[in-house]
C-alpha cells in the first residue's frame, strides 16, 4: 500500500483551510479519473494527497527547499516562487514518503503541464483543475469535457490558463507551453462539436 493511515494521517496534518479540502477532492477525483481512463487509482490518489503539500510556504521557504534538495528554478520560477510548489511537492513526495517516480513527475508537473504527459501526469494536472471545491468560470465545461475525453479535457484546461496568465500580464512557464504544442501536434481539439 502506498500511503497506509499513518502516512495518510501525516499528509493530512501539513493541509490546513482550503488547501485541505482541496487536496481530498483532487484525491477522490484522480482517483475516479484513474478509473475511467486506465490510470493507476493508488498512484492517482497518494500524487492528489501529496500535490499541494508545499503550496503554503512562503517564497523564500520554496526557495530554501530548492536549495536542499537540488532543484535549480527557471528565471519564471524566481520571479513566481509559488509556481515551485509542484516541484519542491515532489521533493518531499520522494524524500519523505518515498512516493514512487511516476507519482513525484506528475507532482511536479502539476502547475504547468510538460510535454509528453503520461496518463497519470494528465489525471494529476485534470483532478486539480477540476475537483468539486473549484468553482471558477470555465470550471463546469472542463468537466463536461472530461466526461469524454482527458485529452481535450486538458487542452481546454491549457487554454483557459494561458488565456488567464495572458489578461493578467503574468510570464508563462516553457513546460506550459511546451504541453498546449505537443497537444495541439497531437490533433487534440476541444472546439470542434461547438462548430458543427
Amino acid at each position: 500500500m502506498l500511503c497506509d493511515e499513518k502516512m495518510r494521517r501525516d499528509i493530512l496534518s501539513r493541509l490546513h483551510g482550503y488547501r485541505y479540502e482541496h487536496s481530498l477532492g483532487v484525491e477522490r477525483c484522480a482517483i475516479a479519473l484513474a478509473k475511467k481512463y486506465g490510470g493507476d487509482p493508488e498512484l492517482a490518489g497518494a500524487a492528489g494527497i501529496l500535490h499541494d503539500i508545499t503550496k503554503h510556504l512562503s517564497p523564500q521557504e520554496q526557495l530554501n527547499l530548492c536549495e536542499k534538495y537540488g532543484i535549480i528554478p527557471c528565471t519564471v520560477e524566481k520571479s513566481e516562487p509559488k509556481m515551485l510548489h509542484g516541484k519542491t511537492a515532489a521533493a518531499i513526495a520522494r524524500r519523505e514518503y518515498h512516493m514512487p517516480d511516476e507519482v513525484c513527475d506528475a507532482i511536479a508537473c502539476h502547475t504547468t503541464g510538460r510535454a509528453k504527459m503520461t496518463i497519470l501526469d494528465k489525471i494529476l494536472y485534470l483532478a486539480d483543475y477540476i475537483e468539486e471545491t473549484r468553482d471558477f468560470p470555465g470550471v463546469e465545461k472542463a468537466r463536461e469535457l472530461a466526461e469524454t475525453s482527458i485529452d481535450r479535457a486538458l487542452l481546454y484546461c491549457y487554454d483557459q490558463t494561458l488565456i488567464e496568465l495572458i489578461t493578467r500580464g503574468k510570464l508563462i512557464h516553457s513546460d506550459t507551453i511546451a504541453a498546449y504544442n505537443d497537444m495541439i501536434r497531437q490533433g487534440v481539439r476541444w472546439r470542434d462539436e461547438e462548430r458543427a
